[in-house]
């Protein structure tokens, strides 16, 4: 990163913080001590206040009531957020209706001439899951689960959630939420049952914060998953086909292990559940849309038997 960018960066992310260290900094940008030193002497030449704490715990600080001017994009700057907004559109997002409305707003702070430039990249572009005949069109099925924005919201709060369905409840971790298929998915730990589950967000009823003199540290939980952490059960090989259809729609948990240095050939691994009937199921559909270039080298008997079904009913369809 050029030295006026990492500046520009750095105090934006100092303005955000409020609170930092160097040794925060160093890792953040990769830098040296002696670089974020001389960083923050420029920072503070600029004009933004600083004050720093010695000891142990010693940092620095930016004064209170000090913030940084507001934000200025150039044309490319704009370009490239508009055309970010329209190719996420009509896919299952939370927060849907606010990227709405930060479009809108990216649109009002330009100038005429970049008015014209992104409303012609609005009618130009047409991407993945938009309607061509009418891509402003947010279909039903567009819409994330109603439930998935709270989630996260949640999350921000703690990761240790109480999560209802209408056959049961949970006390969870989360580790990932993730989309597959069009589909939303938690993927967490029970602090229960001391195992790992998948949860499908659209089957969630209720989501709730643990008590707060119930949660545990996050450090013990990861120590937990990573002594309970199974073996892979699954493994396959991909061409280039297979790895093209990866790209786009990747596996939430598992990344691909390059076999060659063109990247044309690829092993991946991941473990299923061999009870969990959904689980079994939804990877099964998935497995079938990566092709004839996905070959599975290892896989559970319950998967075997579900994807000889699936043929067998791809079969029976054919005509005679």
């Amino acid at each position: 990163m050029h030295k006026t960018d990492r500046i520009n960066t750095m105090m934006r992310y100092i303005n955000n913080r409020q609170y930092f260290t160097i040794r925060e900094l160093m890792t953040q940008f990769n830098v040296s001590r002696s670089t974020v030193i001389r960083d923050l002497n420029t920072i503070q030449e600029l004009g933004m206040p600083l004050t720093a704490s010695v000891g142990r715990d010693g940092g620095y600080a930016v004064l209170q009531n000090q913030l940084l001017p507001a934000v200025q994009f150039n044309s490319e700057e704009l370009k490239a957020l508009f055309v970010s907004f329209l190719a996420t559109l009509n896919t299952q997002l939370p927060y849907l209706q606010n990227r709405n409305t930060l479009t809108e707003k990216l649109v009002a702070i330009a100038s005429q001439t970049q008015q014209d430039d992104l409303l012609t990249l609005q009618e130009l572009l047409v991407f993945d899951h938009t309607n061509p005949r009418n891509p402003k069109l947010t279909e039903l099925t567009d819409y994330a689960p109603a439930l998935l924005k709270p989630l996260l919201n949640a999350c921000l709060t703690t990761r240790q959630l109480v999560l209802t369905t209408a056959t049961a409840t949970q006390t969870v971790w989360i580790r990932h939420v993730f989309s597959r298929q069009a589909n939303w998915y938690v993927d967490a730990w029970d602090l229960t049952s001391h195992r790992l589950v998948q949860i499908a967000i659209d089957q969630l009823t209720a989501v709730a914060p643990v008590a707060q003199e119930k949660i545990l540290q996050p450090a013990a939980i990861e120590a937990a998953i990573k002594r309970a952490q199974p073996r892979p059960n699954v493994k396959l090989k991909l061409n280039a086909d297979a790895i093209q259809q990866w790209h786009n729609h990747p596996h939430p948990t598992a990344a691909l292990q390059y076999q060659d240095a063109f990247q044309q050939t690829a092993i991946l691994e991941c473990t299923l559940d061999s009870t969990d009937q959904q689980q079994l199921t939804d990877f099964s559909r998935w497995y079938l849309y990566l092709g004839a270039g996905a070959r599975i080298v290892q896989a559970p008997t319950p998967l075997i038997t579900i994807l000889k079904q699936a043929a067998q009913r791809l079969l029976a369809q054919l005509p005679q």
